[in-house]
């Protein structure tokens, strides 16, 4: 059994926790200016929604303003937002994925320009136990994205995340 969200990062992203009301999620008073759309043939999940936030909103002790929410049914799965950087040698950059190893309780693998966090049963898993597992395991990924002068910084189920990752990478 993958470990709960709650236990993963305490407090969610930005006061959203994984596996929450969509609906409840989205009245969330740090987030702005919601652009919300579903989207189709996406069998992880079916909407989401853009959004800005205050300036007084942080990940991983960085600003940020704006960023993206991603839900299936009624539920949230995936929280993603940008940090801006200037350059890949951003000390920014360190310190955040340092104050997320503080706050998340889980191991981490550092894979080129990718941080992820992520608990993986001690078994190996058959194909399709893999397959639920990645509905319902947390994760978090720090993406650098050099060319955007970006840190992207998505947390959700494995899935999403993996998808979105692949998205976002430059």
């Amino acid at each position: 059994m993958p470990q709960t969200p709650a236990a993963f990062l305490p407090g969610g992203m930005l006061g959203i926790q994984l596996g929450g009301s969509w609906k409840q999620s989205k009245q969330n008073p740090s987030l702005h200016q919601l652009d919300c759309q579903a989207v189709k043939d996406a069998g992880d999940f079916d909407k989401v929604c853009f959004f800005q936030t205050s300036g007084e909103s942080r990940v991983g002790g960085a600003e940020i303003h704006d960023g993206f929410m991603v839900g299936k049914d009624d539920r949230v799965v995936l929280v993603g937002t940008g940090i801006s950087i200037k350059n890949a040698d951003d000390p920014v950059a360190e310190s955040v994925v340092h104050s997320l190893q503080a706050q998340i309780n889980s191991a981490f693998q550092h894979t080129g320009d990718n941080v992820l966090f992520v608990t993986l049963p001690a078994r190996h898993l058959s194909a399709a136990e893999l397959a639920g597992y990645s509905k319902k395991a947390p994760v978090l990924l720090v993406q650098l994205e050099a060319k955007a002068n970006e840190l992207a910084v998505l947390y959700g189920y494995l899935a999403p995340v993996n998808t979105f990752g692949a998205l976002t990478s430059d």
